[in-house]
């Protein structure tokens, strides 16, 4: 029997070892007793090296540490069954294929441009945790069935736009960073709010985003959300419907100064920690400092600017005008308003005394009138008192002489002698005329005075109509002036309302001033 010298055999194996290593590839733990099972030079790059390949000495959780898999496909997978816990790092993978029954997976700092999952059954994927950061996905596959997932990292990958519709169905989310992407839009549906309330951390740092609209996302247990390093102008919506936000990073962006205010304000009111941006920043990008991070006033025209709001312009700048006048005439005390309401007071005023002057002047002709009214009565009583004092008189006169007539106890020569010496010594014929002369004047100054009497009355009555009416007018006046006094009221109590509100802004231009002046310095 032959044999062969041992150096030949040598040679044969070298010459046989590269055969051997094509055809037969088995992997193993490089060290049995570590907790981790952790695999070396692992090289799959030919589909013919997945099919030979075997691991049939490894164990839950894996590390595949070194080596290159260009194509980690199902059939790759497949040799796998017992891992549920799998890093595989920094293997040039292109392509990845995740099982379902995997927990957790680590394939960071890869060049994974497609993710591929198992089409063959609609069971749900068992994954916890998912980091796939560093590589070059341009977009997520749906993620409907992920319903444990609680991590997901996607920071600096090539995504440009994202929908938070992909993460609605991830009730257990509760980290999720689309960190340093491109993103541009991050949308969301206009009528169906996102509910993810076991969300506690999101990041869309280091993207170029304008604006984020907020409105329809319900991240009732959010605490950390980071803004920072986009080209963010403002949030549409609330940061108040996050209840439970204690750390917000918004630095490295151009944010308007009206929407930093509000922040501020929500920060005041929550104890809500804010970072700040670079020293120097505001500065060189020509940007005004607010509460330690850089500002634009507002404006289309600035440089730098996206323009997010559209023909929205118009109104904006129309309502910085509203906010300007408000503020200058709270700053003035009001001046123009004062002037208005005082020169229509002062013209009511005017009004009001030259009515009164009106009525003193009435008053003052009544009061004549009614003198002139009592002095003709007066003459008008005297006159009668004394007109009835002569009739009385003369009554007396006739019935002394009557008497004399009738009296039968005298004598009828006595009579007609007496009657001789009274007709000689009294002519009654020229005393009767002159009385009646005197009656018939008495008559016709009664009549005068009557007559006159009637037209003072009228007069008095036409001047009793004529104060009523100025009475009227005065009530008017009077009313409208106590309208005048109510409205200078309402604005007055409007402007103690709007007090708070002057002073936040009158406070915030302070700082903005001071800011200014800071960077001019």
């Amino acid at each position: 029997m032959s044999t062969f010298p041992p150096t030949f055999l040598f040679s044969v194996l070298l010459l046989l070892a590269p055969v051997w290593a094509g055809w037969y590839d088995g992997y193993s733990c490089h060290s049995r007793t570590a907790e981790v099972c952790r695999v070396k030079d692992v090289t799959l790059d030919t589909e013919r090296a997945v099919q030979t390949a075997s691991f049939s000495d490894v164990r839950d959780p894996l590390v595949i540490e070194s080596g290159t898999i260009v194509h980690f496909s199902r059939e790759l997978a497949n040799k796998l069954p017992g891992i549920f816990d799998l890093t595989v790092d920094k293997l040039g993978i292109v392509q990845l294929f995740i099982r379902p029954s995997l927990v957790h997976l680590s394939a960071v700092d890869n060049a994974i441009d497609k993710l591929l999952l198992d089409e063959t059954t609609d069971e749900g994927y068992s994954m916890l945790t998912l980091h796939l950061s560093y590589n070059k996905l341009k977009e997520l596959p749906s993620l409907d069935r992920f319903t444990r997932l609680m991590t997901l990292a996607v920071d600096n990958n090539v995504l440009s736009t994202i929908d938070m519709a992909t993460f609605s169905r991830l009730k257990a989310l509760r980290v999720l960073t689309l960190a340093h992407n491109r993103l541009l839009t991050v949308s969301s549906p206009a009528d169906t709010p996102i509910q993810l309330v076991k969300l506690g951390r999101l990041s869309f740092a280091g993207n170029q985003l304008p604006l984020i609209d907020i409105r329809t996302w319900e991240f009732d247990s959010l605490r950390e959300l980071n803004l920072t390093s986009n080209s963010m102008t403002r949030v549409e919506g609330n940061l108040a419907q996050f209840p439970a936000l204690k750390v917000l990073d918004i630095a490295g962006n151009r944010w308007y100064c009206e929407w930093l205010l509000m922040v501020h304000s929500h920060q005041e009111s929550h104890r809500l920690t804010l970072d700040a941006d670079q020293p120097g920043r505001c500065r060189e990008e020509n940007m005004m400092t607010s509460h330690q991070h850089c500002c634009n006033p507002a404006g289309a025209e600035e440089s730098g600017l996206i323009d997010v709001y559209g023909d929205k312009w118009d109104e904006l700048k129309r309502l910085t005008q509203l906010l300007n006048t408000l503020n200058a005439t709270i700053a003035n005390g009001s001046a123009s308003v004062k002037h208005v309401l005082a020169a229509q007071l002062k013209t009511l005023n005017t009004q009001l005394s030259k009515l009164l002057e009106v009525q003193a002047q009435h008053g003052t002709e009544l009061k004549l009138i009614e003198g002139g009214i009592d002095r003709q009565k007066d003459k008008t009583f005297t006159l009668e008192t004394v007109l009835q004092g002569k009739v009385d008189q003369l009554r007396q006169i006739v019935d002394a002489r009557w008497n004399l007539t009738m009296d039968g106890g005298g004598d009828v020569a006595d009579w007609v002698d007496q009657l001789s010496i009274n007709t000689t010594t009294t002519n009654w014929p020229s005393i009767a005329a002159n009385n009646e002369k005197t009656l018939g004047k008495l008559r016709e100054l009664l009549e005068t005075t009557t007559k006159q009497f009637n037209m003072y009355s009228s007069r008095s009555y036409n001047q009793q109509a004529l104060l009523s009416t100025h009475m009227e007018r005065v009530n008017t006046v009077q009313g409208e002036l106590d309208k005048v006094r109510l409205n200078g009221q309402e604005i007055q109590q409007q402007l103690s309302k709007l007090e708070p509100t002057v002073d936040l802004i009158y406070s915030f231009l302070k700082d903005v001033r001071e800011g200014c002046g800071e960077e001019l310095d």
